[in-house]
């Protein structure tokens, strides 16, 4: 059974949506597994960090340092690769962002109640718009950009806007209609070609059966079954435990299906760039 207080994310339903077992061996159980999720493990890890400091450096222009003195430390970052994604950055970022009167919200988290339990969701970026609008920004740092149908089809992309359309109040003042979001995953890799996704009431109706779906049938679970696709196995950290292999999966087919949010990573914890 969860405990009453246990708090459902767009992370932890994904888990649960990609293997049961996953989820019961990593979020009830909080069972930690000694194994890597893609090789080469150095690559993963520097690509991982690589993707912690684009974030970092989003966050503080967002915040309001300027741009000169985050180009600097980008441009010194011993990988260039950083430098790289942050030209893409100041070429190409959402055009909404620079608007006058926008109102920009970085990494913050909003909940709302739903089946009995707390759903979180921390945004990258909210950018409230002077026409009422709002804008979901999600970064992505995947090498390369993931396939359509597969971003869509993702939790992320169900938990964030229907959260904000329960919650947006809380943080704006006001009510925010579902039809007034937009959700925009902005890739370094194709950064002239980002994912919209635009919300509406009947999407909210459906977010909202299929998520209290998915929190009642895990509240109800006795069993957490192993998935069928033994291919995620191969990117996962409890594929000996389960006895799905003990060999981790190459990093560019990772990348193929995958996105490193799914990665088992405390960003929290992945160092910072240096002033």
């Amino acid at each position: 059974m969860l405990l009453e207080n246990f708090q459902f994310t767009q992370s932890n339903m994904q888990d649960y949506l990609t293997c049961p077992r996953r989820f019961d061996l990593r979020h009830r159980q909080h069972l930690q597994w000694p194994a890597e999720e893609s090789a080469p493990v150095q690559e993963t890890e520097r690509r991982m960090k690589l993707g912690s400091d684009f974030h970092w450096l989003a966050h503080q222009h967002a915040l309001g340092m300027p741009l000169p003195a985050l180009t600097a430390l980008a441009e010194n970052d011993p990988s260039p690769e950083l430098g790289a994604m942050w030209q893409n950055y100041l070429a190409h970022r959402p055009a909404e962002l620079s608007a006058d009167g926008v109102r920009r919200f970085p990494e913050v988290t909003l909940a709302t109640e739903l089946g009995g339990f707390r759903l979180a969701a921390k945004f990258d970026l909210l950018a409230a718009l002077p026409d009422g609008r709002v804008l979901i920004v999600d970064w992505k740092t995947n090498l390369r950009r993931p396939r359509a149908d597969r971003l869509r089809a993702r939790a992320q992309s169900r938990v964030y806007p229907f959260v904000l359309a329960r919650a947006a109040e809380s943080l704006l003042g006001v009510p925010v209609a579902p039809d007034a979001i937009t959700m925009l995953y902005w890739f370094t890799a194709a950064p002239a070609d980002p994912e919209t996704i635009r919300y509406d009431e009947g999407q909210f109706a459906a977010d909202e059966t299929f998520l209290t779906d998915i929190i009642a049938q895990i509240a109800a679970a006795d069993a957490f079954p192993l998935t069928d696709d033994a291919r995620v196995c191969r990117f996962c950290t409890f594929r000996s435990f389960c006895e799905r292999g003990d060999v981790a999966g190459p990093l560019d087919e990772f990348e193929d299906d995958f996105s490193f949010d799914d990665l088992d990573l405390d960003w929290e914890q992945v160092s910072e760039i240096a002033f």
